[in-house]
């Protein structure tokens, strides 16, 4: 895609790329009648053509505009113009979970707990509204200058009464952060996105992943028969709460997982 900094797109002015993927390019951009910085997700053009990835795309805008909770980014629009599909959403200072990560290493449990306590609250908020992320994970989370945290990439979320998008025994997520059911392609509820909040709490406290291996096969067999070993195996200055939470969240059946996020931030909060 070419460069497209300071050129408009109808009344947002793109200022800055933020970041590329597989689907588009995300923008800083200016709002010129409102005068307030946004970001911009735009659509690469050549996906445009492509119904699939289009309707994934409103989707994530759907399920966005259904929430309204100061722990997930703002959804403020989605517009078409000709080929130039794109999402309008709120400018998110800060920096993403796993930066921090990268920048500080392994997290204090207290700390990893207050952080994980304010994705479940997101979440908790998401749930209630029919909506299960189904790829939560650091990169998916931005800290603010101030501590807190919002959640945001809501691109493979299902919402509850929805057509299946993905066919039974196909799934999509982020390996490492998966659940079980969603490595099986199956049907997913609110306790998948608390399996990947408890891998992600693991993450910060031990600062590595629950599992890891060589191969995305590989890591998916150790997602789909092991459990990790209890985050205070390496660092035994963590808790026997701060296992037990882990180790529940990450149960192989969900019937074994906290019965709701509000749950588990209850135990978070502990």
């Amino acid at each position: 895609m070419s460069d497209r900094r300071q050129t408009m797109l109808g009344k947002y002015r793109l200022l800055d790329r933020l970041g590329e993927g597989g689907m588009g390019t995300v923008y800083r951009a200016r709002d010129e009648m409102l005068d307030r910085e946004v970001a911009i997700k735009l659509l690469r053009p050549e996906l445009v053509r492509q119904e699939a990835l289009v309707t994934r795309f409103r989707t994530e805008a759907i399920a966005l505009a259904r929430l309204a909770h100061p722990r997930i980014a703002v959804l403020y629009g989605l517009e078409r113009e000709g080929d130039e599909f794109y999402m309008v959403m709120e400018f998110l200072r800060g920096e993403t979970l796993e930066a921090l990560v990268q920048r500080e290493g392994r997290l204090s449990w207290r700390r990893a707990a207050e952080i994980c306590a304010q994705v479940a609250e997101a979440l908790d908020h998401a749930h209630d509204h029919g909506v299960v992320h189904r790829d939560i994970k650091p990169a998916n989370v931005m800290v603010g200058p101030d501590g807190s945290i919002k959640v945001m990439e809501f691109g493979i979320a299902r919402m509850a009464g929805s057509s299946r998008q993905t066919r039974h025994g196909h799934s999509v997520g982020t390996p490492a952060y998966m659940a079980p059911e969603q490595l099986r392609g199956e049907e997913c509820d609110g306790r998948t996105d608390l399996y990947a909040l408890g891998a992600v709490f693991y993450e910060l406290v031990t600062g590595r992943l629950a599992f890891e291996a060589d191969s995305d096969y590989k890591l998916m067999m150790q997602q789909l028969n092991e459990m990790p070993p209890a985050p205070s195996a390496s660092h035994p200055d963590i808790p026997p709460l701060v296992d037990q939470t882990v180790l529940r969240a990450m149960a192989k059946r969900p019937v074994d997982r906290f019965a709701s996020a509000a749950a588990m931030r209850h135990a978070l909060l502990e």
